[in-house]
């Protein structure tokens, strides 16, 4: 590891941003709707990209389109465990994404668990697949998540295989750090395990965030559990993990889903790297799993 890395993690610890794992669902959802409420939409201005803000069942969709027109999208779901808007930071992110993939994003604010159960979520991404598909071909949308913006990004196909809804696929699926609970005592065993090792995230937090998804509805397992989902049809699948990160514990039930259903996927673990590591280049393996992401996007969606 590197020596920016090293201090990256001792800052992270000392500034108390690990999730607290003691709060209750209720007190979660209040902490989180103050923090939206305080929250923007970044202006962006940009010479390649022009910025459209458009909804989807009455929830705001930034459109980041190239000025020289492209055929080829990427529908960007941000995390923030299922209660957070997407940060100004973020969005800034995602327009440096678009321009190295010369791809048009669609960056979905979707409904949040602070207001609606998690399904409405689930129901309003592939709302915003199929608006996509007006003006992209299948073969040219690919999706991308990261941590609840990954569990929403893979989760969508088991969505549609479970609601049995006629679309053609994306043409491929990059998930970071999905963020989907634990349901056995051995993933609730690794998960405590790794949860010295977290910096970020507490292991006690993901069991509380089952409560808050539900948002006192019943909701189908998969959409909290991803590792029950059918991925029939799934298309190519990379999923990216930090191995000093909570969610790793699922990875193992993940991947037996993937191999259950034949997808043809890949496993990327960044050794001793945080939570959704590639989408935080602020140190030398951040910065390499960047590129990486860049990379294997261009090359999944031969640009």
């Amino acid at each position: 590891m590197s020596v920016q890395y090293e201090i990256l993690k001792k800052l992270v610890k000392l500034s108390g941003m690990k999730t607290r794992g003691t709060m209750s669902a209720a007190e979660i959802v209040a902490l989180k709707k103050k923090e939206n409420a305080k929250n923007r939409i970044p202006a962006i201005h940009d010479e390649e990209i022009e910025t459209v803000r458009t909804d989807v069942m009455g929830f705001l969709v930034l459109k980041m389109m190239h000025r020289a027109k492209k055929d080829k999208a990427c529908l960007f779901i941000i995390g923030g465990g299922m209660v957070s808007e997407p940060k100004p930071a973020s969005i800034r992110k995602a327009l440096r994404f678009a321009k190295e993939t010369e791809m048009d994003l669609y960056i979905p604010y979707y409904p949040l668990c602070t207001e609606y159960p998690v399904s409405k979520a689930y129901e309003m991404i592939l709302a915003c697949y199929q608006t996509m598909l007006k003006d992209y071909q299948a073969e040219n949308i690919s999706v991308l998540g990261t941590s609840s913006g990954g569990n929403l990004a893979l989760g969508m196909i088991a969505y549609m295989n479970a609601e049995k809804i006629k679309l053609p696929r994306p043409a491929y699926i990059m998930a970071l750090s999905p963020g989907t609970c634990p349901c056995t005592e051995e993933e609730i065993r690794r998960m405590n395990e790794l949860d010295r090792k977290d910096v970020i995230i507490s292991a006690e937090y993901m069991l509380t965030a089952e409560e808050v998804m539900r948002h006192g509805t019943e909701v189908p397992d998969y959409m909290i559990n991803l590792q029950k989902g059918d991925f029939t049809d799934c298309p190519k699948t990379t999923l990216i993990y930090g191995s000093d990160e909570v969610l790793y514990a699922i990875a193992p039930s993940l991947e037996e889903a993937m191999k259950k259903y034949h997808v043809d996927y890949e496993m990327i673990v960044g050794e001793g790297l945080y939570h959704c590591y590639p989408v935080f280049p602020v140190c030398p393996e951040g910065k390499a799993g960047w590129r990486m992401m860049v990379r294997l996007m261009r090359e999944n969606m031969h640009i």
